[in-house]
C-alpha cells in the first residue's frame, strides 16, 4: 500500500519514515515537509539514508492539492502536522485517500465545547469530529476496524489510561480523586526552537509547565470519563514518559483487599486486575516492579505497574512509554494496521534499547 506522511521532518513523521522502513505492507511514496521541502531526508536524518537514499521533502500544500484534485493517490495519508493543521486538510483529502491517520489533538475531542474551552479556538471541521474514530486500540479497537479517519492518541494520555482504565473500569478506584504526575523526554515538545527546549535550559533541570489548563486535561477525562488533575513535566532525556498516578480506593477494593494484611493484598488486587485487562493486548505489559523509560526505549510497548499505599490509603500506579513510538508513531502505524485489516503488531516487533 502506498502511504504520504505530512509533517515528515519533525520528530513523529521521522519515526514514522523510520518504522514505516520496515512495514512489509506500507510504503512511503511521499514525505511532506513544507519547511525543508527539496531537501534530502537523509541531509536533515542521516539515520534513514540506508532506505530512503535520495528521498527529498515535497511541499505539503502541493501533495494536498495533488491528492485533493486526484493527481496523486495514497491508501493511508498520516498527519504528523503541528495542532490546527489536520482539520483544514482533512475535508480536503477525506473522500480522496482510504485512511488518514491523524497524530495531533484536532480530532481527538467529541464535545466541541469542550474542544472550545480547553484549545481557546474555533474547531473548522466540526462535522469530523464523529467521523473520526479514537485511536487508542486497547480502549478502541473494535471501532478501529474498517475506519476511514483515525485521530490516534498522544503520548501523555497513552501513558495515564493505560495504566489507570482497568482500574476505574473495575471501580476499584474513586472517578474523581485522580492525580497524574507525568514527565516526558524533549522530544515530546516536537521540533521547534523555543528558548524553553534549548539544551542549556533543559541539561541538568526538571520543570512543571501547564499547570491546571493543559489541554491533554479532557482528553484523559473522556477517555476514563472522570475528573482528574494533571500536571506534566519537561525530563532532560530525548524521549521517554514516565506517569505516576495517585487516587482513593472505592469500597469495593478495600472489600476485595480485605482486612487482613490489606497493602499486600491491595497491591495484588490492583496487578491482577491489570493483568487481566491486559492478558491479550500485544503492547501492554503488566510489571511487578515500577519501570523505567529505558525499559520501553524504542519500542511500541507500555509498561504498566501498581500498588497501595495503606498509610495513606492510596492507589499508585507506574506506568512508562516511548512518547515517539507508542506515544505518537507506533500508536499511529499500529491503528493503521487495524483499520486496514492488517495483523495490529506489523512492523512493530522491535524490542526496547538497553543501555
Amino acid at each position: 500500500m502506498k502511504s504520504v506522511v505530512m509533517g515528515a521532518s519533525g520528530y513523529a513523521g521521522a519515526e514514522l519514515l523510520r518504522i514505516l522502513a520496515f512495514h512489509p505492507d506500507i510504503d512511503v511514496a511521499s514525505a511532506a515537509a513544507s519547511s525543508q521541502a527539496g531537501r534530502s531526508v537523509a541531509e536533515l536524518y542521516p539515520s534513514l539514508l540506508p532506505h530512503y537514499g535520495e528521498m527529498a521533502f515535497t511541499d505539503v500544500d502541493s501533495v494536498v492539492n495533488n491528492l485533493a484534485n486526484g493527481v496523486e493517490a495514497a491508501d493511508v495519508v498520516f498527519l504528523a502536522l503541528p495542532h490546527g493543521l489536520s482539520q483544514t486538510i482533512v475535508p480536503r483529502i477525506y473522500e480522496k485517500v482510504g485512511l488518514i491517520v491523524d497524530l495531533s489533538a484536532d480530532f481527538r475531542l467529541k464535545d466541541i465545547e469542550r474542544y472550545r474551552a480547553w484549545y481557546l479556538a474555533e474547531h473548522t471541521a466540526p462535522s469530523y469530529l464523529c467521523k473520526a474514530v479514537y485511536g487508542l486500540p486497547e480502549l478502541t479497537r473494535a471501532e478501529l476496524k474498517g475506519a476511514r479517519l483515525v485521530a490516534a492518541a498522544g503520548c501523555y494520555v497513552t501513558c495515564s489510561t493505560l495504566a489507570l482504565l482497568p482500574l476505574v473500569s473495575a471501580e476499584l478506584i474513586e472517578r474523581d480523586s485522580i492525580i497524574i504526575d507525568a514527565a516526558s523526554g524533549v522530544s515530546g515538545a516536537g521540533r521547534s526552537l523555543k528558548h524553553n527546549y534549548l539544551f542549556t535550559e533543559v541539561e541538568e533541570n526538571f520543570s512543571a509547565y501547564g499547570l491546571k489548563h493543559h489541554r491533554h486535561t479532557p482528553e484523559i477525562e473522556q477517555n476514563l470519563r472522570a475528573k482528574v488533575l494533571f500536571t506534566p513535566h519537561l525530563l532532560p532525556t530525548n524521549r521517554g514518559i514516565l506517569a505516576t498516578t495517585y487516587s482513593r480506593p472505592t469500597k469495593k477494593f478495600m472489600d476485595a483487599a480485605g482486612d487482613f494484611e490489606p497493602e499486600r493484598i491491595g497491591s495484588e488486587v490492583l496487578l491482577a486486575e491489570m493483568a487481566r485487562a491486559y492478558s491479550e493486548e500485544p503492547f501492554v505489559f503488566v510489571t511487578d516492579f515500577p519501570p523505567s523509560i529505558k525499559s520501553t526505549l524504542g519500542s511500541n510497548y507500555a509498561m504498566v505497574y501498581g500498588t497501595y499505599d495503606e498509610r495513606t490509603n492510596t492507589v499508585i500506579t507506574v506506568s512508562v512509554l516511548d512518547n515517539l513510538v507508542k506515544g505518537a508513531s507506533g500508536q499511529a502505524v499500529q491503528c493503521a494496521n487495524i483499520a486496514l485489516g492488517l495483523p495490529e503488531d506489523t512492523g512493530l516487533g522491535a524490542l526496547g534499547l538497553h543501555p
